[in-house]
């Protein structure tokens, strides 16, 4: 997003160090911030924020687009903005979503080029679905109905749209309302201290509600305190950006720092292994015990590598044998070191909460070349030490789990395949608690294949995929991949599975089109050969859902609920469009 934040200034520059200069000479830069999944600990996107040349006058944004405002140059600014932060996001290879902030009046300037964004991204290799075009409620609109045709165009080509500031300044609900926004970030402001004030607390949670009938993702923006970030979760709201999660970068890093909350984990962390698994009571010392001592230790227990150091049962560093023993081996190490404290010896550890996922800690340890040099990390839970682990145990585990993933994983999707969907389902049973099964399939499928070719056909189902994943992995809830056309959700108990599967429709209706030639989308659908040799007129593609809530007394395995929800899918696609089923059987036979 490139925001324009800060007092305005008036600037005033030389002809060669003007607005225009630092355009056309490409002089702009992007640096980016982080849109963390706290519930997943992923990276769903970057927010762009552009900077200027470093010292110069113009090198923050508030003054770059005051000075914008003054010369009217806005329109030019939010080209060069675009360009600047695409090219980043592309060199920087980046994962996850590019957010983008646009000021809403400059979509309707009729000298701002048509297709422009659209075209730079194509060339660049960006597919449109990944760029979040943000409308700051901050400026005043000067004509909505326009702004609406606007919008509708970027969504045409296949962009999402974001609000973004809301309740900081202007149109609020209006806009809201009128552009029917894929996210809503709500302003920092009340954000802020949300921990500490119930008015907030309401506020935010009545935009959550709102936008779940309005099939908007919301996401609270300028967290920077861990209470803020707890408060929100305890809310419901996983979609989180701001200083504590990740300040504006360069070179933003790949995985989001490790928030350690005490949340109690998501769903999905059923299956997703973390720390806890690695963790090992083992030796401790406490840090006012002295180097003397940790050394007789060491010397009794030659297998002993590392030592956490604790105070209160909270550690505060490391031991490391080897430290130890070449401190003692010197001429004078044992004189000057021994009645020393620990505190004298230590390193400062790797530390991660026991609810931290595998993946998340090998990101850490990697991405760190000082850390990957030692031989353990420690376990935390509520702060407190919980365990030692070891670096090898850890990137043994992963290697393990990538190879199972990928015996198991759909080639097509890369999503988990049979053996994973029923181990979920089994292990839902096995809890005795109540869950949806939601079972995908796209209608006219095998038409749009022989008309399009197989080509075409793997193009939308990894379409079909990606959509799925951003609204319902999104979400929290375990998506896999059964094979062709054929998807499978599992929701848990706690989730609006109906307001998943709602958005998922509108999205498919929406957006499917631009898998047809021009001629196909003006006459609604596809002429080909039907089984009886004919030629039959096909509809557009459509999504049938079939979702069934197995009861867990009389359903005693994957095999049952595999049945009720292929039935469920079946009811869903005698229906002429795009249709959501809910089947009343919840038990076989």
């Amino acid at each position: 997003m490139i925001k324009a934040n800060g007092a305005p200034m008036t600037v005033m520059t030389c002809v060669n160090d003007s607005l225009a200069s630092l355009i056309v000479q490409r002089r702009l830069h992007a640096v980016f911030q982080p849109i963390v999944d706290t519930r997943q600990g992923r990276i769903l996107g970057h927010e762009a924020l552009i900077r200027g040349p470093a010292g110069h006058p113009l090198e923050y944004p508030g003054a770059l687009f005051e000075e914008a405002r003054v010369t009217d140059m806005l329109s030019e600014l939010d080209l060069a903005c675009r360009e600047a932060a695409m090219l980043a996001y592309c060199r920087l290879q980046l994962e996850g979503l590019l957010f983008i902030n646009v000021n809403p009046n400059v979509l309707l300037d009729k000298q701002h080029p048509r297709g422009w964004t659209g075209q730079m991204a194509q060339e660049l290799g960006i597919p449109a679905s990944r760029i979040v075009i943000e409308l700051s409620e901050q400026y005043p609109i000067q004509d909505p109905d326009g702004l609406k045709v606007a919008v509708e165009r970027y969504r045409e080509f296949g962009f999402r749209i974001a609000i973004d500031d809301l309740g900081a300044g202007y149109s609020g609900l209006k806009l809201w309302s009128e552009v029917q926004p894929d996210y809503v970030k709500i302003d920092r402001y009340f954000i802020q201290d949300i921990d500490q004030d119930p008015i907030k607390r309401e506020f935010v949670q009545s935009i959550t509600t709102l936008a779940r009938g309005m099939q908007s993702s919301i996401i609270a923006e300028g967290i920077e305190t861990r209470e803020e970030l707890q408060q929100l979760q305890r809310m419901g709201l996983y979609q989180c950006q701001g200083y504590y999660l990740g300040r504006p970068s360069a070179a933003p890093q790949c995985l989001p720092r490790s928030p350690n909350t005490d949340v109690p984990p998501g769903p999905l962390s059923r299956h997703k292994e973390t720390v806890a698994m690695l963790a090992r009571p083992g030796h401790s010392v406490h840090i006012d015990v002295t180097i003397q001592r940790v050394f007789e230790i060491l010397l009794a227990n030659s297998r002993l590598q590392s030592l956490p150091v604790l105070e209160h049962g909270m550690p505060v560093g490391m031991l490391r044998r080897e430290k130890i023993m070449e401190l003692f081996s010197g001429s004078y190490g044992r004189a000057l070191y021994a009645n020393k404290s620990a505190r004298h010896a230590m390193d400062n550890p790797v530390m991660v909460d026991w609810q931290t996922s595998l993946e998340t800690v090998s990101g850490l340890i990697t991405d760190d070349d000082d850390m990957s040099a030692l031989p353990h990390f420690i376990v935390t839970r509520h702060g407190q030490y919980y365990g030692l682990a070891s670096v090898r145990d850890l990137l043994r585990n992963i290697t393990e789990q990538r190879l199972l993933h990928a015996s198991y994983a759909n080639p097509l999707t890369l999503l988990p395949g049979n053996v994973p969907i029923y181990r979920e389902i089994d292990h839902a049973l096995q809890q005795q608690r109540d869950f949806h099964v939601a079972y995908f399939d796209l209608n006219h499928f095998k038409p749009y294949n022989d008309v399009y070719g197989y080509a075409e056909g793997d193009r939308v189902i990894r379409w079909v995929a990606r959509l799925f994943q951003e609204i319902i992995v999104g979400a929290g809830q375990f998506l896999g991949h059964v094979g062709g056309d054929d998807f499978v959700a599992v929701f848990d108990q706690r989730c609006d599975w109906q307001a998943l599967c709602e958005q998922v429709l509108q999205r498919f209706d929406r957006e499917i089109p631009r898998f047809y030639r021009a001629e196909d989308k003006l006459r609604q659908g596809i002429f080909a050969t039907a089984r009886n040799g004919e030629p039959q007129f096909y509809p557009l593609l459509g999504l049938a859902i079939g979702v069934v809530a197995p009861d867990a007394q009389y359903c005693h395995s994957h095999h049952d609920v595999a049945a009720l929800a292929s039935d469920a899918k079946h009811q869903a696609k005698q229906h002429p469009h795009s249709h959501c089923l809910l089947s009343t059987r919840r038990a076989p036979g």
